[in-house]
């Protein structure tokens, strides 16, 4: 199984971020993990690094390139703060 770095994004308190995914061919199996890191907030001493990814959905998307794409939702769990979050890819093509 292989992985690959898709990147990371910082999401504010409570909010959340979208990732549309594309390259994929017909044969790759792919999930999504996410590494969570507390960012700041406004008097808050102790962050939080809380996040929840939610792998929606797969479609073939010929606009774009003609490869396979995924969406992946990420949700700041964090009232107070911040969060910096890295979203890696583990695949597999049969």
């Amino acid at each position: 199984m292989a992985v690959a770095d898709i990147g990371w994004v910082t999401i504010a308190a409570n909010e959340s971020h979208e990732w549309f995914i594309h390259g994929w061919g017909s044969n790759d199996a792919v999930t999504y993990s996410i590494i969570v890191f507390p960012g700041t907030g406004p008097e808050v001493p102790f962050p939080l690094g809380d996040a929840t990814l939610t792998q929606g959905n797969s479609l073939k998307w010929d606009a774009v390139d003609g490869s396979f794409a995924h969406r992946v939702y990420i949700q700041n769990n964090a009232a107070f703060n911040s969060c910096d979050v890295h979203l890696v890819a583990k695949y597999e093509s049969f």
